[in-house]
């Protein structure tokens, strides 16, 4: 039977108990029924296009607080919550939770005596998921049974319970089974291995095994889509199958490249790119999702290409790093920044790389002596590559240093070591399981042992002296 009322606010030190750090999470089995026919009988006396439904078995390896505490998206309800066989009490609030895209999240806390002895919970929930207008490049994420699903786990749409505070690094489990039920002609995508696919007349029922993954990777997309597919490279539209096919040619192209290049990715056996609404670009894991206009304008504009390559790079270029890392900025933005053009430069005969970072180069001098963007508008304060924190991403991602300064440095690298020296660099790179200065440094010296002053200076300084200026 459930039990929802207020909590009472705790003290802080408390509240640290009730972090992901303490809750180990091991393994998640989630079901999900979008749409289904009788929202009604659970006590939702409307129609049922932005319903949802699910719920989620989560097994913990350990647990040593007294309470456990998950968050799911502020529309939602807890409907009840098992361990074993046996229901348990809950307590349920809604609260400021900045990674909802609506800035509202459902705070559940449950007794953990409650689930020791099964060491695991099932959740049930349900409700809404209507678009909001708090952040509004996320307005696109939305239940609507015309225009699809769009969901995201720890950024921005909790669609399953997430045992974490907003703003603590995301965790990993294994992910055993994802289960989404639609009405018939949907396709769905989460991530990870697709085991099992039916359309009939009446429902659409797809599994998916997405594996060991960190919790921010688990989107859910479900549109009324078509597919084409080619070496395990899986093209989602609506439309426009002319265009699905171009982009299935060149992702071929480019999936090998960075195969080879970069690091081979556990799900790389089959890729996963969907045609998604006006700001869809986003990817995580083997799933790219693109926007409608990047998709539309792929054959003519250089833009598209460049997009898909950066959107798929980024688990490629990806080390394990954790927010107190210096480095952490770097390898999330400034990567993925620099290594899609990397692709693009590998694949598209129109793209001129030299050309490129003259304009880069351009772009970062000005900005370093007018503290303004190109159209006039202030810039965060100039800083170090490293000194970047976690919390100020969202200031230099696209603006400053990350996109410039970074992009600039690991072009100056390549040119010092020369393609052949550069190749085996990444090689190494990319397939470490650490990365901090003394580490980089010291595979960056095995290749150019001269630049080592170099090196701190683009990471360590602003200093942009004329021997880094690129030659014409």
């Amino acid at each position: 039977m459930k039990n929802i009322k207020k909590l009472i606010v705790l003290p802080a030190i408390l509240l640290a108990f009730f972090t992901g750090e303490a809750q180990v999470i091991k393994s998640y089995s989630i079901n999900m029924h979008f749409f289904p026919k009788d929202a009604q009988m659970w006590g939702y006396p409307v129609s049922n296009t932005h319903f949802a439904r699910g719920n989620a078995k989560i097994t913990f390896s350990e647990i040593t607080q007294d309470s456990l505490v998950f968050y799911l998206h502020g529309e939602f309800k807890i409907d009840s919550v098992l361990s074993g066989q046996h229901s348990i009490s809950f307590d349920s609030e809604k609260v400021f939770y900045d990674k909802d895209y609506s800035y509202v999240g459902l705070k559940t806390m449950i007794n953990s005596q409650d689930v020791k002895t099964h060491r695991s919970v099932v959740v049930y929930y349900s409700g809404f998921m209507h678009p909001s207008k708090a952040r509004s490049l996320s307005n696109y994420m939305h239940i609507n049974k015309e225009t699809g699903v769009f969901l995201r786990a720890y950024h921005y749409s909790p669609w399953f319970p997430v045992f974490e505070n907003s703003g603590e690094d995301n965790y990993q489990a294994e992910f055993d089974n994802i289960t989404i039920k639609l009405p018939a002609g949907f396709r769905a995508i989460v991530s990870g291995k697709r085991n099992h696919e039916n359309n009939d007349s009446v429902n659409y029922t797809v599994s998916w095994q997405p594996g060991v993954s960190k919790i921010m990777n688990l989107q859910c997309t479900a549109r009324k889509f078509k597919t084409i597919s080619k070496n395990g490279i899986f093209v989602y539209y609506i439309n426009d199958a002319a265009i699905a096919s171009s982009i299935l040619q060149y992702t071929d192209t480019l999936k090998t490249l960075y195969n080879n290049t970069f690091k081979t990715q556990p799900n790389s056996a089959n890729l996963h790119i969907l045609e998604m609404p006006k700001y869809g670009n986003i990817s995580s894991q083997n799933v790219v999702g693109i926007s409608h206009s990047v998709y539309k304008h792929f054959d003519d504009n250089l833009y598209s290409r460049l997009t898909i390559a950066h959107e798929l790079v980024h688990p490629y270029v990806a080390v394990p790093v954790k927010k107190s890392n210096p480095f952490y900025c770097f390898v999330v933005e400034g990567f993925p920044a620099f290594f899609h053009l990397y692709g693009l430069h590998h694949t598209s005969d129109d793209f001129n790389l030299e050309a490129y970072m003259h304009k880069i180069e351009t772009q970062y001098l000005t900005k370093k002596r007018t503290g303004k963007s190109p159209r006039g508008r202030s810039l965060p304060p100039e800083k170090p590559i490293l000194e970047i924190s976690h919390n100020e991403i969202g200031r230099y991602k696209d603006k400053f240093i990350l996109p410039d300064r970074s992009r600039l440095f690991l072009y100056d690298m390549w040119q010092n070591m020369g393609d052949e020296k550069f190749e085996v660099f990444l090689n190494q790179l990319f397939n470490s399981d650490h990365l901090d200065y003394n580490s980089f440094e010291t595979l960056v010296t095995r290749f150019v042992p001269e630049y080592k002053d170099n090196l701190n200076t683009w990471l360590n300084t602003n200093a942009y002296p004329d021997e880094f200026h690129l030659q014409d």
